[in-house]
């Protein structure tokens, strides 16, 4: 058998390999599946959400004239049980030590009322990035009356100043 013959044959099984990896990885997993916005599906499970660097008021309305100023990834879990609202909060790539303030804000709620932790319709707490930029907690507290929806927000409070020095918001309103 020829050289060129012995290598087609070792190819012909290595991706008979690389074809068969995904059916053979697969046994025993279940598909996967999404509870929806307030994690009814029976699973436990929420809603995913992604953070953008847009600086918003407290109604939800995005203050335009401020940039972004991180690097840092957060992301969340919303779901609601029964009386009241969790949120999962994860941070990736943080610079190790940085401590954040994270909230919760139930909707509607007006931006004359305020956002800030204690305020009535906001649920509080704080994230400390680890020595590899990563934290994590978990927000919960009680759903407001008439409140349909929470935003959250992350952010760095500023140094001399009123606007964070770094910040990261909820990219849509979460049903609860």
């Amino acid at each position: 058998m020829g050289g060129a013959m012995r290598r087609q044959r070792v190819l012909n099984g290595m991706a008979a390999m690389v074809v068969a990896m995904p059916a053979v990885l697969a046994v025993g997993t279940g598909p996967a599946r999404a509870d929806g916005p307030t994690g009814g599906g029976g699973g436990g499970g929420g809603t995913f959400v992604a953070f953008a660097q847009t600086f918003r008021l407290c109604d939800y309305s995005a203050k335009t004239h401020i940039g972004p100023t991180g690097s840092a990834g957060p992301s969340a879990v919303v779901r609601a049980t029964g009386a009241e609202v969790v949120a999962d909060v994860q941070v990736v790539r943080a610079v190790p030590g940085t401590v954040y303030v994270v909230g919760l804000v139930e909707m509607p709620h007006s931006s004359a009322v305020g956002c800030n932790p204690g305020d009535p319709g906001v649920i509080s707490g704080v994230v400390t990035a680890d020595d590899m930029g990563n934290g994590s907690t978990t927000l919960r507290g009680p759903i407001a009356s008439g409140a349909t929806g929470a935003w959250m927000y992350l952010s760095r409070p500023g140094y001399l100043s009123q606007t964070p020095d770094e910040f990261y918001t909820s990219d849509f309103i979460v049903p609860i």
